[in-house]
């Protein structure tokens, strides 16, 4: 049976499947509240048992992650004895020790707070023979944490103890419990994590209402994209105006999501206004931004802006499913063949081989070297695409095409039949595959 017609298409309106491009949003992160640096003040004292400062104890912070990150800071001397203050530790987990020569630790009591009040970590009072193995504190970017270390000289510890283990100093089970307060934004991240986007919304106001929520940025931002989740667009673009309105610099992504917001109520060109600014403000190419704005520019014609910039997004992450896919379009749209091809096959090997991506890259595979009249290899690529997606009617259809092709025509109408059985009433070509079917069949 003559295809000529088909065959005079264009194969990228009837074969190659058009990958939409799916905006990507940014996780919800950490809330800064009212600071924005990334250190940690550390402030504390060291005394003796009866409560006289310790001056020259050295205070260590040992990093458990990065060793080059390791710190310390030694107790004042004179009238402020035992006092010390670090402003500048990176933050991070830490273990701390306390050390002077001729001391032991008898209790310390830890307070470690983030920026936006949450109780990150309360320990102590902590005694004796617990006190002498270093707590780990997790220091909170912008945070603050205090510390209250006793220590006496090593006969007075023994005595310490023995009067301890008597029960004449406190060892209450509980002194070593974590004691931990939830701030009400914590609790919103947390259920933000979990999408359950409402109780995330409910908890947010709440921290709105704390010390000076009402003007913090961060907490606004959290609001918007919250409302973004719950597909309240409108309300989205209120806080996101916020947001902006009390920030002398906007939070970091924020007029990304300003674009996503305006995208998703149709204004698509503000949209690739506010991602320009986000790009051109960047200290970095954020791939994510890139791609998001290559998509925005190819929805409204500018082809060759769409290109350019995905690339970029693709040299910035090499693995940017997105970024290849729509490349691998775009170029295809274009009849530049041999360039879709070679996007597809980074797509295949960066990881698009199974679910929805999977089927695509094999899918367009097959449509690339089908035109190339390479058969064999269109047909290989087909049965991927159907193998990772078995309801993939248009699949079944050219690799119906393909194998027809091949002279493999009872195969081929077998995989005819199959794209019927899937498309139902709606196959608007039945009378063509019906036909063929039958050829097949009787061949």
């Amino acid at each position: 049976m003559c295809r000529c017609a088909r065959r005079c298409t264009p194969w990228t309106v009837l074969a190659l499947t058009v990958v939409l491009m799916l905006l990507a949003e940014p996780s919800l992160g950490q809330i800064r509240g009212r600071q924005t640096s990334g250190r940690v003040r550390v402030t504390g004292t060291v005394t003796d048992p009866d409560g006289n400062g310790l001056e020259g104890v050295l205070i260590r912070f040992v990093n458990q992650d990065t060793p080059t990150k390791n710190t310390q800071v030694k107790a004042k001397k004179g009238k402020r004895a035992g006092e010390f203050t670090h402003p500048l530790v990176e933050y991070g987990d830490y273990k701390i020790y306390a050390e002077k020569d001729g001391y032991k630790v008898v209790s310390y009591k830890i307070e470690n707070r983030a920026s936006d009040d949450t109780d990150v970590g309360s320990y102590g009072p902590v005694r004796f023979e617990l006190a002498q193995e270093p707590r780990t504190m997790s220091l909170q970017a912008s945070g603050e944490a205090t510390l209250e270390i006793v220590m006496a000289p090593e006969g007075d510890y023994r005595r310490l103890a023995i009067e301890a283990s008597q029960g004449q100093a406190s060892t209450d089970e509980g002194d070593d419990k974590l004691k931990r307060t939830r701030h009400p934004a914590e609790e919103a991240r947390e259920l933000y994590s979990l999408k359950n986007y409402t109780g995330a919304l409910a908890k947010f106001l709440e921290a709105v209402e704390r010390r000076d929520g009402e003007q913090d940025p961060d907490l606004h931002f959290a609001i918007s994209r919250t409302y973004y989740a719950l597909e309240n667009y409108d309300k989205a673009e209120e806080y996101i105006r916020a947001t902006l309105e009390m920030s002398g610099r906007p939070p970091r992504g924020a007029m990304y999501y300003r674009a996503l917001i305006a995208h998703k109520q149709g204004r698509t060109r503000e949209a690739i206004g506010y991602l320009e600014k986000e790009v051109a403000g960047a200290a970095e190419l954020h791939p994510a931004m890139l791609t998001t704005l290559g998509s925005l520019y190819r929805d409204i014609g500018e082809n060759d802006k769409a290109i350019k910039t995905l690339e970029q997004a693709v040299a910035a992450d090499s693995d940017n499913l997105n970024a290849l896919l729509t490349l691998g379009s775009l170029l295809a749209a274009q009849g530049d063949e041999k360039r879709a091809e070679t996007y597809f096959q980074k797509a295949a090997a960066a990881g698009a081989t199974a679910g929805q991506d999977g089927a695509t890259v094999f899918f367009n595979l097959g449509a690339l070297n089908y035109n190339k009249k390479q058969y064999r290899t269109a047909a290989e690529a087909y049965r991927r695409a159907i193998e990772v997606r078995p309801d993939f009617a248009d699949a079944h259809r050219e690799l119906g095409y393909t194998l027809w092709d091949l002279h493999e025509r009872r195969r081929a109408a077998e995989f005819f039949q199959k794209y019927l059985d899937l498309t139902g009433d709606a196959a608007q070509d039945r009378q063509e595959i019906e036909q063929l079917i039958s050829i097949g069949t009787s061949s």
